[in-house]
Order: structure tokens, then C-alpha cells, then sequence
């Protein structure tokens, strides 16, 4: 077996760096020879390609994308790097397919009706159909979209980035499920987790259009809440909406969140910029 790995000095904390490492994942995946690929990104950048042979590890080490990755982050990320190759003379791997380790990790919360979930990847044709089916209901209340946001591409990126921020601790994306993980309800996602002195972070939903007012935001956010403070030890959750969205204001008035304010011009949401009524749930 052969490899070859990347190394970095220290990177800067970019997602596009992040996608950039899941889309060269892809591409040596679809690559003859391939075995396995492993990486972490943190302080520095590791990331190593196995092969069947040297031919294909040859391959992959002068492989224009490989190149073009390490390029672009000299010049945004990290200030050096180092690919090297090497061979791989003696392998201890076991497999235990009786342990479900990701049951273990990731929350999978029983609703009254259906499952509030972060989703893995066999989940991305229910997220692309949820962004695809409901564009147009969602659209008035989110940023503007690029055609690529909808692409099934990215809604596997996006499923990552998930999985990734909650293994990390800078948040948590709950979607609810039906009963039988066959279609998607609700969005929820609790961002940008302030520990220390603060233990707070930020909560943005939106539900399928064809199940609005049928109690499903509430259902996920009920669930979605109790797990983040009782589970990560989250007891401050801010959440905003727009002004003119009053069946918003009444999900989160429901669940306890108080008025703290309004933010002008806040949040630029389908390419205006747009007031922001403030809200809070503290549990403290």
C-alpha cells in the first residue's frame, strides 16, 4: 500500500478550506487504485490518500487539483505545506460491526412524531429534496441562493460541515424526520456555541410548506431545545426574526423566548437588508 499526505503550518479557520478538503476527497474516490483517504483539520492540516500501487500514488501527488488546493491555501490558509509520499509496509485495522459508534456520537432524539436527527449521508436526497421542493417558501425568509446551494452536491457538503461543527462543539443541526427517515419536516440549528462565561448560541428553523401550522416547528424545536441544554449545557439561546413574520414571532413566543430589542438593518435576507426583531430563551 501506498500513500501521500498533505501537511500544513498552521491553517485559518475557513469553511471554504473545509470544502475545498471534502471535494478533493471526492475526486481521489473516483480515482483507479484508490483504498482510503483520512484527514483532520485543526491548528495544522493533515491530509493522507492510500493506494494500491505507486503508479496511482504517483498520480495522485502530481494531480492538478491536489496542486491547485495547496496553491490557493498558500495564499489564504496556511503559509507552508508539505506533500510527501510513502509506502505503507505493515497495517493493523480491525473492524467491530457489532459497535453502531455513530448512534453513540450523534443524537437521534423519538418525537411524537418522527425522529430529530443530524443527518449522515445516506440523509442527502431527503435534505436536497426539502431545499428543491420548498425554494420558493423559503426564499422570502433566508439569504439569497446561488444555483449550487440546491445541488445535491452541496447538500453532501453541507451534511459534513454538520457533522463536523457538532464533533467540534460549534453547534448543532437537528432536523426532524418522519418515524421512518423517509421524508423531511423540519430544520433546526443551534450555531455559533459561545462557551466559557457566555454557554450561549443561535437558533435558526424553517419547516416543510406542506406541513406548516400543523405544529411541526414546534414538535422539532421542543426537542431540539431541551436536547442543547440538557445534553451540551447551552442555558442562553438568541433567535431573530423579521418583523413582518409574525407566525415566526409566535413559534419562539411559545416557547418562551422575550423581545430584547430591534436590530436595524440586521441580516441581508433575499438581497435586502432587513430589520430584526431580537429575541432570547434563558435558562439560566
Amino acid at each position: 500500500m501506498f500513500g501521500v499526505t498533505l501537511r500544513t503550518s498552521t491553517v485559518a479557520d475557513d469553511v471554504m478550506l473545509r470544502v475545498l478538503l471534502d471535494k478533493l476527497e471526492q475526486l481521489a474516490r473516483e480515482r483507479e487504485g484508490f483504498i482510503d483517504c483520512q484527514w483532520v483539520l485543526a491548528e495544522t492540516c493533515e491530509f493522507s490518500c492510500y493506494w494500491h500501487s505507486q503508479e496511482s500514488a504517483d498520480g495522485w501527488m502530481n494531480h492538478p487539483m491536489l496542486r491547485r488546493v495547496v496553491s490557493i491555501g498558500n495564499q489564504c490558509w496556511f503559509e507552508s505545506y508539505h506533500i510527501s509520499a510513502f509506502t505503507v509496509d505493515r497495517q493493523d485495522s480491525h473492524c467491530f460491526p457489532h459497535v453502531d459508534v455513530a448512534s453513540m456520537r450523534f443524537p437521534k432524539i423519538e418525537t411524537p412524531r418522527g425522529q430529530l436527527v443530524v443527518l449522515g449521508l445516506e440523509h442527502v436526497s431527503l435534505l436536497h429534496d426539502y431545499v428543491n421542493r420548498f425554494k420558493a417558501h423559503l426564499a422570502p425568509w433566508e439569504p439569497e441562493r446561488t444555483d449550487d446551494y440546491y445541488s445535491e452536491e452541496t447538500c453532501r457538503l453541507r451534511i459534513r460541515e454538520m457533522r463536523r461543527d457538532f464533533l467540534n462543539d460549534r453547534g448543532v443541526v437537528l432536523c426532524l424526520l418522519d418515524k421512518a427517515g423517509t421524508r423531511m419536516f423540519a430544520y433546526s440549528n443551534f450555531s455559533r456555541f459561545h462557551r466559557g462565561i457566555s454557554q450561549s448560541c443561535e437558533l435558526g428553523y424553517s419547516v416543510a410548506a406542506d406541513v406548516e401550522g400543523q405544529g411541526y416547528m414546534n414538535e422539532c424545536l421542543v426537542a431540539g431545545i431541551h436536547y442543547v441544554t440538557a445534553e451540551l449545557n447551552i442555558d442562553r439561546i438568541e433567535a431573530c426574526y423579521l418583523p413582518r413574520n409574525q407566525r415566526s414571532g409566535a413559534v419562539l413566543s411559545r416557547l418562551g423566548f422575550e423581545k430584547e430589542g430591534l436590530a436595524k438593518n440586521y441580516l441581508k435576507i433575499n438581497g435586502v437588508w432587513e430589520d430584526h426583531v431580537l429575541t432570547a430563551l434563558v435558562l439560566r
